[in-house]
């Protein structure tokens, strides 16, 4: 019997085995186990054979990663100005847009959609 939060995800896997080294897996598996990693794995242990399998095809699954993210704000001026070094261009355009999201109607108007449950 497992819980909700067993499941088993197959894909092309990129994890860190350390902080030096990358490792892939093609069409590996990733259990998870109570909400937590159990490990990373190129045949699904038998253990684990019972868990629901979501199937990510040829989808990549980058498990730990915790810090991938994108700013929704950001999401207007796409594009623009890549010319620019990274602080200039942080300068132009992010910091004088995501400062206009103090004004609550404003992020409301913006991002209203993300907002919803």
């Amino acid at each position: 019997m497992t819980g909700d939060r067993d499941f088993v995800l197959k894909g092309n896997i990129c994890y860190s085995e350390d902080a030096n080294r990358l490792r892939t897996v093609e069409q590996g598996y990733v259990v998870c186990r109570e909400g937590k990693s159990e490990g990373v794995f190129q045949k699904l242990p038998e253990q684990f054979l019972g868990f629901p399998l979501i199937d990510c095809g040829d989808n990549l699954i980058i498990p730990g990663l915790v810090d991938l993210h994108i700013h929704a704000p950001q999401f207007a001026f796409r594009g623009l100005n890549m010319d620019l070094e990274l602080l200039d261009w942080l300068n132009t355009n992010t910091f004088p847009e995501e400062a206009k999201y103090h004004e609550i109607s404003y992020a409301k108007k913006h991002m209203g959609y993300l907002l919803k449950p």
